[in-house]
């Protein structure tokens, strides 16, 4: 397949589905809802926002004061271009999510189409290491899609299915010359992301350190890196009148750096300060996602870093973890 027949592809699934694609615009790459194919950004630039939103929106209904469900259409969507980052992130979700009936509806409309261009196209690829990615050959067994498509050198691209689903629409729009891939679960063959583990020990062992005392000062607990991040999926559940006579109870995201996350009866609030929820971030990512479901629950995708206000930057925050009292910390700022 080459660039056009992508197209073509693309194109013809439009007519079925709602195409949501990378677009780059003046103010960078993001995810949009696309009528053309043209429109598309195929550089392989990571969007500054995330796909969660398609699988777990910002704010939906789950039953009114009569315990009744919404009847709630879930439209066919197709996610289109997204990248191996992204789908480990969905592939967390899934796990997150694996008994909500709600998102596993909304998961069930939604055609993923995954998008290589080699190796993204970060300034800094060798600070990638650091996390959970490698660029192995059998790293499609472990993520989660129904059509993958990678461009090679030459640009001709090589096409992937990952389900049934996938099956059919490649079938469906006659292209018969794709490889089949057999999803082998989240985890790799010989065990746990050792990188993972490192980096949860680290953790572990740096509650003290005192890089949290220089976040502390800088950190505007402003909660973009949440909103933004692929893995960030805490909610509340709130009811609010629908109308003057009915009520509703919603799932809202959550925002761990929000005053109101955190507080409980009597107003007692136990992040009350900006080192206590930046730590609580950082201890969710690497300790305690690692812990409940095994893999990690950051994938490198920088996105927190490329909207922080005041440029706090992840790897170095947890390279300052290796450094011992009396050496000179390196800046938790900057590229």
């Amino acid at each position: 397949m080459d660039k056009n027949e992508a197209e073509g592809l693309l194109n013809k699934i439009k007519k079925e589905y709602q195409v949501y694609a990378p677009v780059q615009k003046s103010q960078g790459c993001f995810i949009n809802r696309i009528e053309d194919a043209l429109q598309v950004d195929y550089s392989g630039s990571i969007p500054l926002d995330s796909w969660k939103f398609l699988f777990f929106p910002p704010q939906e209904a789950l039953f009114d004061e009569n315990f009744k469900e919404p009847e709630t259409s879930y439209p066919k969507i197709c996610a289109w271009g997204m990248n191996v980052l992204d789908l480990k992130a969905l592939g967390l979700f899934d796990l997150v999510f694996e008994g909500d009936p709600y998102y596993q509806k909304r998961r069930q409309n939604i055609l993923t189409v995954g998008l290589s261009v080699g190796a993204p196209s970060q300034e800094n690829f060798e600070d990638f290491q650091l996390f959970s990615l490698k660029l192995e050959e059998d790293v499609l067994e472990h993520v989660p899609f129904d059509i993958f498509l990678e461009t090679m050198q030459d640009k001709k691209i090589l096409v992937y299915s990952g389900s049934a689903k996938g099956r059919q629409v490649l079938e469906k729009n006659k292209i018969s010359d794709y490889v089949n891939i057999q999803f082998a679960g989240l985890i790799a063959e010989e065990g746990q992301d050792q990188r993972m583990l490192e980096l949860k020990e680290k953790m572990t062992k740096g509650y003290e350190h005192k890089v949290w005392d220089e976040l502390d000062k800088i950190c505007l607990a402003c909660g973009k890196c949440s909103i933004v991040c692929p893995t960030c999926f805490c909610y509340n559940l709130e009811d609010e009148m629908a109308d003057s006579d009915k009520s509703q109870r919603l799932k809202k995201w959550g925002n761990c750096f929000y005053p109101e996350f955190t507080e409980i009866a009597g107003g007692f609030d136990f992040t009350a300060s900006v080192k206590r929820k930046i730590l609580f971030w950082y201890e969710h990512k690497f300790v305690r996602i690692p812990e409940q479901y095994k893999v990690p629950g950051c994938v490198s995708c920088l996105r927190c870093f490329k909207v922080c206000p005041v440029a706090i930057n992840i790897i170095k925050v947890l390279k300052n973890l290796d450094k011992k009292k009396n050496e000179k910390p390196l800046s938790p700022t900057g590229s």
